[in-house]
Parts: C-alpha cells; sequence; structure tokens
C-alpha cells in the first residue's frame, strides 16, 4: 500500500468512526439545515431529474432535501457488479436491502435512468474538501459513472453536489487522475463551489 493509499484509508476511518458519533438529534438536525441550505443552489431550481442516496452509517440524510423539491423526478442508486444505475424512486415508496446494505427501488431495468439524463446528483461522500475533492467508500462507482464528465469545465449536466456534515471537511485532498471532481458540496452550514 502507497503512503497516499494509507492516508486515504486513515482519512476514511476517521471519518466513518467521527460521523458514527454522531446522535440521532445531530443527523436530524443536519439534515434539516442542508435542506435548509440547499435554497443557495441554483443547480436545483427548475431541475426536473436529481439521483439521491438514503442515508446509511451516519451518512447525512437526504430526505427533508427531497421533501423540500416534491415536484422534481428522484432516482436513487442501484449497484449491479462493478456498474452502478439510477432507478425512480418517490420518498415513502418501498425499498429492498441490496449490495453494501443499500436500500434499491424495486423496478423493472427498462426504467431505469441514464446517467448523461440526470440533472443533478446528490453525491454521499466520507471526506471533502474546499475545493469540492471527495473521498468516498472507496468502491469508485461514481467515478466509474460520471468519468464521461471528467475534464470538463464549468457546472453542466448533470451537476454532481457532493452532500456531507461539515464535520467531513479536511484542509486539502490529494486527486488521484480517476477521480471526478464535484461541481460543489452542501453542508448544514456552508456551499462550496469548485473554481
Amino acid at each position: 500500500m502507497s503512503d497516499n493509499d494509507s492516508h486515504i484509508a486513515d482519512l476514511r476511518s476517521k471519518h466513518r468512526r467521527a460521523r458514527s458519533m454522531l446522535s440521532p438529534r445531530e443527523l436530524g438536525a443536519n439534515a434539516s439545515a442542508l435542506a435548509e441550505q440547499s435554497v443557495q443552489v441554483n443547480e436545483l431550481v427548475d431541475c426536473k431529474h436529481v439521483a439521491s442516496y438514503i442515508a446509511i452509517r451516519g451518512e447525512i440524510d437526504t430526505l427533508p432535501l427531497m421533501h423540500r423539491y416534491v415536484g422534481n423526478n428522484f432516482y436513487l442508486p442501484l449497484l449491479r457488479g462493478q456498474s452502478m444505475y439510477f432507478a425512480p424512486w418517490r420518498p415513502g415508496a418501498e425499498l429492498l436491502k441490496k449490495n453494501f446494505g443499500l436500500l434499491e427501488p424495486d423496478c423493472r431495468d427498462d426504467e431505469w435512468i441514464n446517467p448523461a439524463e440526470l440533472d443533478v446528483v446528490l453525491v454521499p461522500l466520507v471526506v471533502f474538501d474546499q475545493h469540492c475533492n471527495r473521498i468516498g467508500q472507496g468502491g469508485g462507482f461514481y467515478d466509474r459513472t460520471f468519468e464521461f464528465l471528467h475534464g470538463r469545465s464549468g457546472v453542466g449536466k448533470p451537476a454532481l453536489v457532493g452532500v456531507a456534515h461539515e464535520s467531513q471537511r479536511e484542509p486539502a485532498l490529494q486527486v488521484q487522475t480517476w477521480d471526478v471532481p464535484l461541481d460543489l458540496v452542501i453542508t448544514e452550514s456552508s456551499v462550496y463551489r469548485r473554481h
């Protein structure tokens, strides 16, 4: 394992541990505050197709944010082998527990949306920095799925919006060549934009 791999593993471990120590009250307050912060994000205004996720293991909950934008069509990730797809879902609809403990919509594969057709993707993460770099769970699903965005300048479609607790921020992260940067990150107290 290289020094950088070891550093990333240490950061993941540190932030997963810190996230797991957040109380249910803190998790709820952060999720509500995140929904309030989202009004500053123009990319969420008048968009039609939004990918999100169901929070697990202390991730910031996006359900309050989804309830704020009830006119949107929401999609949740599905993991199949090394690939990630997105299936339609309405808050409150049934979910099935699948790979890695993720909750997924129960739908046919002809209902899935092409990731390039999404307007906004709310991306979970373990660690981020103020330049909108992220460290995820380590499976590379978001980087592989959105590699077609690699190298673009400015915010396009879909906008990749990291969502996290402010406590998950580090001063700076070392970027890997395969990392697809986020366009912005929303926390319960701030909005960070990539420059």
